[in-house]
């Protein structure tokens, strides 16, 4: 595989479920900075593992995880945090923490990088009038619609300056209001130079410009 300036690298991955059933089998793939891809598959094909892999949560049976060109092992805790830093998305790791409201979800990322009290109330008031949240400041992200709670993730990404993001089926159950302001959104990280991986289920029909399209097969990525 030619690394490049490679994001992502997944080299001959191999891995299996619990239950012993095969479910990577020499998978490559490679995400340049810059890019997006859309991956698609059944439901259960791995599009969550995949996730799980470059995130360091888990381990493949063999072959090798580079991201950000560090190689991947979920035992380093230090390299995984580390990494994990750099990563935004939606769904599973990466939801809101329901307790806390819109802008203590926003704000956190910059507490924990140090920045400033008056500079982190600008920039989220900044972010949140770009996502239209900025009414929803005070709600608890537990009491937000699904295309709110994404909005809100992919706003985190923003806030953080993440460059990689990993986005686990953007648009589903959302209205059409709302899966346009979403694919707005995601053009926009897109255009602004974030690397994207989209999981979604089935041959999808995202109209994401630029985007290469995979699908999960075999165990391959094609």
């Amino acid at each position: 595989m030619n690394s490049g300036n490679s994001i992502v690298e997944l080299v001959d991955i191999t891995h299996t479920h619990s239950d012993g059933a095969r479910l990577f089998d020499g998978l490559n793939f490679h995400l340049k900075s810059g890019e997006m891809a859309v991956i698609y598959g059944s439901t259960g094909i791995g599009k969550t593992t995949l996730v799980e892999l470059i995130i360091g949560k888990r381990a493949p049976q063999s072959g090798t995880v580079v991201v950000f060109g560090e190689k991947i092992d979920p035992g380093s805790e230090r390299l995984v945090a580390k990494t994990r830093q750099k990563i935004g998305g939606v769904g599973g790791l990466f939801r809101p923490i329901s307790y806390q409201t819109v802008y203590e979800n926003l704000v956190y990322p910059l507490i924990l990088r140090g920045d400033r009290t008056s500079s982190c109330r600008s920039r989220v008031t900044r972010v949140l009038s770009q996502l239209n949240l900025i009414g929803k400041k005070g709600e608890t992200a537990g009491n937000l619609s699904r295309g709110e709670r994404i909005l809100l993730m992919l706003g985190r990404a923003i806030i953080a300056d993440q460059p990689l993001l990993l986005i686990d089926e953007p648009l589903a159950g959302l209205d059409t209001q709302m899966s346009s302001e979403v694919l707005k959104l995601l053009h926009r990280l897109s255009v602004a130079g974030h690397s994207m991986m989209i999981m979604t289920t089935g041959q999808t029909d995202l109209q994401v410009p630029n985007a290469t399209v995979h699908e999960i097969r075999d165990g391959r990525l094609g």
